[in-house]
């Protein structure tokens, strides 16, 4: 067909055709009849409770709200004069919400076990707007403001789907603040009723309640406070073995289930007498699941479980092992030329008996190898150093000195030189001789020990600090050499304890013996741990409550379980969301303190809720995973739309093996569905030690089956090194254990994701492409990036108190030291079975420890 149109002519047959095929294509939200109602858990993901019920259900069993004869009004936006318009005479008859019946918001959020204070709901409607609001406004709402209900029933009407604009949220405000008597919610209603950050506002400076009565309602979502939680199941041949989790005694033997553990990783082990104990199982508790774990103990011998010579008094034929140690250290072990993917220092386990030959290869030395004979039951030790490859010369007579502390988190000074490291943590590379250790921590004394380093071997130092008692301008500690070595710590408040400390002090570079006992002349060797009684400071009066002596039994796992993120934006300049938590920072920011595990994050534009303006960005809610002591970079774009799709991940060989997803976390387990995005996404497959990188085809259909098969290619190993080194080395998501400088075998051909992360230092990651045929992954070297930093430090008067930031137990318990916090203010709770306390407007400054004591009440019971 070809139309024409001359000028000055309108062709109304074919302009009423256009606008009739216009109304037709409009998209049209009808009425909703059912309420999806879910509660999440504090990670804004986990589904605790949830579910759905139509308006005919409600009607009939849950209480009715409004008699179907009496109006209900919310008030328009106020042009002139006071747009709060306390009087409320203006645009309210115009804001009709018509003689409507429904269900208060309460009684449906109790479907799924209801909110508590500090939670909030989200109200959504079926076209995707929604409002959030607070537990107060919900469960204890004021008279002028009225239940919040969730209406089906309009007199004119009648029931949803006919009620064309429900179901609809409508404030049953009474008549006490309207001049004409009408049960109108108006906006100084509002004003008074709701907390700042939820009056909404039709464009800025006009506020109206009009923009809270949200149609077309389809869910009610309710974010709460409640911890996820999973399970682990114990099992061991044979049966009764005492069980252990994060080194604690649980009380349970196997098999059983330990249920009610929030999510994260945990190390497992079992003892039982008459048996090896076993090795540490690392397990990943997941919400709503059950981790499994298996042991099989071996009996132990007669001679002791194959440490002396012998054939073990009959306890059976068994393997020996070889224990070999190197320096430098991360050589590959080759095992009768055949590669064992560990790398020195390390134990080959379950070793025939016989001659075995033990090849090292580590890049820039000569190979070494060397024959070793295997005993039944015992462990054969093989200790090498490397030569230099370019000079042939032996590497420099070095050894390591292992530092332990309690509390951990120490500043460690090599000859009064700071390395860099805290306790808890090994110095590598140290030439043989005399040196001096000492442990800097705020709020501790300075404590300081001499260590002789032999050739190839570690030196051990296990020292508890002792509470100072106050903070002074400089916390000294006489050395064994009668010298005091001082370093600053953040100035002392009162003026008392500063006297005493200064006098102290003094006395102590004059007559060793009046200080804390820290450095008596009977300083403990390097492989010795220093009587509690000896590192116990003497009390100094303070109106500061002193904590509790730390004694050898209250030394804790050096594990810690937090992490954080670096969350960016496209634009930038956003309000971050944790957890469904708005935070108070705009992108790009770190935040630091999350508990490891799964985090919801979202962010959005500013003042978004004041203006009452759509934003013209659409930003996705992202989870992701955080693991502990390190920084994961989070991205989220607002303006370049994302295209998304689900397929299925299966495999015949490779069932029950870990997979993620373009290499990010969290890893999931085949057979699963995974999510994917952008036309070059992979999946990396985490067997045995390496990692199977497989290309996902652009083509793949929504709801499709992705099968994966490794093949014969052999894998590569890559070098990567950063600047400053020392930071924790991840391939696709996976945590390989190793940090900078380091090899890391086993990579396919195909895509892989690295990244580098150290606490101070914005994480680097990059992806990188292994062509088929290729026989080395190459080298990755990057350069962290610093930011400015502080660290904080949370003691409580009751240890072991759990610590709160973000609104969330962030995995630790005191005392502990968060490296590695952003500059500002913090909310910090910590709770106890007995007590809990919030401290607000905790200031983190750059380059210093700030220190958070609670006192916290003891169980009268």
């Amino acid at each position: 067909m070809v139309v024409t149109h001359r000028r000055g002519t309108a062709p109304h047959p074919i302009i009423l055709v256009l606008c009739i095929l216009l109304a037709l294509a409009a998209p049209v939200t009808a009425a909703t009849t059912e309420l999806h109602v879910v509660r999440h858990a504090a990670d804004g993901v986990t589904v605790l409770e949830e579910t759905t019920v139509d308006y005919t259900w409600l009607e009939q069993n849950l209480p009715v709200q409004g008699d179907g004869r009496t109006h209900y009004y919310h008030q328009g936006p106020v042009f002139e004069g006071d747009p709060w318009n306390p009087e409320e005479d203006v645009n309210v008859i115009e804001k009709d919400m018509g003689a409507v019946k429904g269900t208060d918001l309460a009684d449906i959020c109790d479907l799924v076990g209801g909110m508590r204070e500090g939670e909030t709901v989200r109200i959504r409607a079926a076209d995707g707007m929604s409002r959030e609001f607070p537990y107060r406004n919900v469960y204890e709402p004021e008279p002028r403001q009225g239940p919040m209900v969730i209406t089906w029933y309009k007199a004119d009407e009648g029931y949803v789907p006919d009620y064309y604009s429900g179901m609809r949220l409508v404030f049953f405000a009474d008549t006490s603040s309207n001049p004409d008597g009408l049960h109108a919610f108006g906006v100084w209603d509002m004003h008074e009723c709701f907390d700042s950050d939820y009056w909404y506002f039709f464009q800025p400076g006009l506020p109206t309640t009009t923009g809270l009565s949200v149609q077309y309602v389809s869910d009610v979502i309710i974010y709460s406070d409640e911890e996820p939680t999973g399970s682990i199941h114990v099992n061991s041949t044979p049966s009764g073995a005492a069980v252990f989790i994060d080194d604690e005694e649980t009380g349970d033997v196997t098999p059983c289930t330990l249920s009610g553990i929030e999510l994260g990783s945990y190390s497992v082990r079992v003892e039982k007498e008459g048996f090896i104990p076993s090795d540490e199982e690392w397990v990943n508790v997941v919400a709503n699941a059950v981790a499994e774990v298996e042991f099989n103990l071996i009996p132990e011998t007669e001679s002791g479980g194959g440490s002396s010579s012998g054939d073990g008094g009959g306890g059976g034929s068994r393997n020996g092992s070889i224990a070999i140690t190197s320096v430098p250290m991360n050589a590959s072990i080759y095992l009768d030329g055949n590669a064992t993917e560990f790398r020195t220092d390390a134990t080959l386990e379950d070793v025939p008996p016989g001659e075995h030959t033990i090849e090292l290869v580590l890049p820039g030395y000569w190979n070494i190898t060397r024959t070793v004979t295997v005993e039944k039951a015992e462990c054969t030790l093989l200790d090498l150093i490397f030569e230099n490859s370019t000079t042939g010369e032996a590497t420099t007579k070095t050894g390591r000195i292992a530092v332990f502390s309690v509390p951990t988190n120490a500043s460690i000074y090599l000859d009064g030189k700071d390395t860099g490291s805290r306790t808890n943590a090994t110095l590598q590379a140290v030439p043989v001789g005399e040196h001096t250790i000492e442990l800097v921590l705020p709020g501790y004394w300075n404590i300081t020990r001499t260590v002789t380093v032999a050739e190839a071997e570690r030196s051990t130092i296990d020292v508890i600090l002792s509470p100072s008692g106050g903070k002074n301008e400089t916390n000294t500690t006489t050395g064994n050499d009668g010298t005091a070595a001082t370093h600053p710590t953040p100035a002392q408040k009162n003026p008392l304890e500063a006297f005493i400390a200064t006098i102290l002090n003094i006395l102590t570079g004059i007559f060793p013996f009046f200080g804390t006992g820290e450095d008596l002349p009977t300083t403990p060797g390097p492989e010795s741990t220093p009587d509690p009684g000896k590192d116990s400071a003497t009390p100094v009066l303070t109106s500061t409550p002193m904590l509790p002596v730390p004694t050898p039994d209250d030394t804790r796992s050096i594990k810690n379980h937090s992490g954080g993120i670096y969350v960016t934006s496209h634009p930038p300049g956003m309000t971050i969301v944790v957890d469904n938590r708005r935070q108070i920072w705009q992108t790009p920011r770190i935040v630091y303190g999350l508990r490891e595990g799964l985090h919801s994050i979202r962010v959005e534009k500013s003042e978004s809720d004041r203006s009452g303006e759509d934003s013209s960005f659409q930003f996705e809610t992202v989870q992701t995973w955080v693991y502990p002591d390190t920084i994961t970079p989070v991205h989220l774009d607002g303006v370049t739309p994302s295209y998304k799709k689900t397929i299925r991940i299966d495999s015949e060989t490779c069932r029950g093996e870990k997979f993620t997803m373009s290499g990010s976390f969290p890893a999931a387990t085949i057979p699963d569905d995974a999510e994917i995005e952008g036309a070059k996404s992979w999946v990396t497959v985490s067997r045995d030690g390496a990692y199977h990188s497989f290309a996902i085809p652009y083509g793949i259909g929504a709801g499709r089956t992705f099968w994966i098969e490794p093949g014969d290619a052999d894998t590569v190993p890559i070098s990567i090194n950063s600047n400053p080194e020392d930071a924790a080395v991840f391939i696709d998501g996976f945590p390989t254990g190793k940090c900078t400088p380091c090899r890391v075998e086993g990579l396919s051909p195909g895509q892989h994701r690295i990244l580098v992360s150290k606490p101070g230092y914005i994480t680097a990651e990059d992806v990188i492409t292994i062509p088929e045929g290729a026989k080395t992954g190459g080298a990755v070297t990057c350069t962290l990036r610093e930011y400015i930093d502080g660290d904080l430090l949370v003691e409580s008067t009751i240890p072991d108190a759990r610590i709160y930031l973000y609104g969330r137990y962030t995995g630790e318990k005191t005392p502990h030291t968060f490296t590695g916090m952003s500059i500002g203010t913090y909310e910090v709770r910590v709770v106890t079975e007995n007590d809990s306390k919030t401290i607000e407007d905790v200031l983190v400054s750059p380059g210093e420890t700030t220190r958070c004591l609670v006192t916290l009440k003891e169980d009268n019971s």
